[in-house]
């Protein structure tokens, strides 16, 4: 049996050694893999190719299962410019952060590789990039069964919610359990569009209450999923982000 494979995959993490090798994390519809590109004698070359986020096809190879597999060849399919724009960089890195954590120790498959292209290709060409990023990482939450719940009380599966989430519970408690933070009302309607329509239906959403969207998102990730660094440092720059000046 051959030793050399071919694959395709979004780089969602790299690291640079040292020595010019690289370390790349790819993740595609047959799930996640981590490989190394060796430094050649061209310019760039592999390693060069494997930036973040882009979209790759690569052959590669390992003596034994239990080896880090090597990458021999890349093949750029395609590559989203706008993603290395200082300010939709961190909506993009939300995503392929969340997706490597999601993809620790299950296989989220198929669909969620599908979601993960779609976000960073609609960061790449929307006029609002955190928009999208907002919407994408809940769907992938969604994808990797890990939705709160939005229709009915978390904590008594009362039919009726009211305006306050329950991190820890996963999802709006009724009036009558009234656990968890408080939400203003577009927040509540924006979430639940999000989690029961589409994707479409759901970037048509206003989200007006943009600093409450990112903080249950973060305390969300954080207590279900893990502590995501992406999401703190994008916290605090939008908590940071000066004001628009009146015209």
């Amino acid at each position: 049996m051959s030793r050399y494979h071919l694959s395709e995959g979004i780089v969602i993490r790299r690291k640079q050694l040292p020595n010019g090798d690289v370390i790349a994390t790819l993740f595609g519809d047959s799930g996640k893999w981590t490989a190394v590109a060796r430094k050649g004698r061209l310019v760039g070359g592999n390693p060069g190719k494997l930036s973040l986020f882009h979209d790759v096809s690569v052959q590669y190879y390992r003596k034994k299962d239990e080896d880090l597999a090597v990458i021999t060849q890349v093949q750029l399919n395609g590559a989203l410019p706008r993603l290395s724009d200082p300010d939709v960089y961190p909506y993009a890195h939300v995503l392929a952060e969340l997706i490597d954590q999601l993809s620790v120790d299950v296989h989220v498959g198929e669909q969620s590789y599908a979601y993960l292209a779609s976000g960073l290709r609609g960061l790449n060409q929307a006029a609002d990039p955190e928009a999208v990023a907002i919407v994408y990482a809940w769907k992938l939450l969604q994808q990797a069964g890990l939705a709160p719940r939005v229709t009915r009380c978390v904590i008594c599966n009362q039919a009726t919610i009211s305006h306050r989430f329950d991190v820890a519970a996963g999802g709006f408690s009724c009036a009558n359990c009234a656990t968890g933070m408080p939400v203003t009302e577009s927040t509540l309607s924006d979430l639940v569009t999000i989690m029961t329509g589409t994707v479409r239906q759901a970037l048509a959403c206003e989200l007006i209450e943009r600093e409450q969207h990112w903080l249950i998102l973060m305390r969300y990730c954080a207590f279900h999923v893990a502590d995501l660094r992406s999401l703190a440092s994008l916290r605090r720059a939008s908590i940071t982000r000066p004001e628009a000046p009146s015209v």
